[in-house]
């Protein structure tokens, strides 16, 4: 039997630590003023979970090379470097996804390196 509640969790998150990024699910067009020809566009998105800033970037594709785009992008933004980049497994990201040791690609982890060190 069922009592008619939901079930909620508040997760804590430290300032600085995370910046959490993903792609909105549904694709948009933009117009193009000179041609007038209508393209569609991913929608990137990134939040700093603690204050909920947040980034949003329409861009061409999910590809490996926008995906490092718009977080460098995002990176600029907010004006600083979190210690952890947290996304849901994008295949852009990781080579093999897992849910508790994803396999992340080479280009994103020398990504990582360049603003760590």
């Amino acid at each position: 039997m069922t009592t008619g509640k939901l079930a909620s969790l508040k997760l804590e998150h430290d300032p600085g630590r995370e910046m959490f990024v993903d792609y909105a699910g549904k694709k948009l067009e933009i117009v193009d003023r000179q041609t007038g020809t209508v393209l569609p566009v991913e929608v990137f998105v990134t939040i700093l979970p603690d204050s909920h800033y947040t980034y949003v970037e329409a861009c061409r594709s999910q590809k490996r090379e926008d995906f490092i785009a718009c977080c460098s992008h995002a990176l600029r933004f907010y004006g600083g470097v979190p210690k952890a980049i947290v996304s849901d497994n994008l295949k852009s990201a990781v080579t093999r996804a897992s849910r508790y040791e994803p396999v992340v690609n080479r280009t994103f982890k020398d990504f990582a390196r360049h603003y760590t060190l």
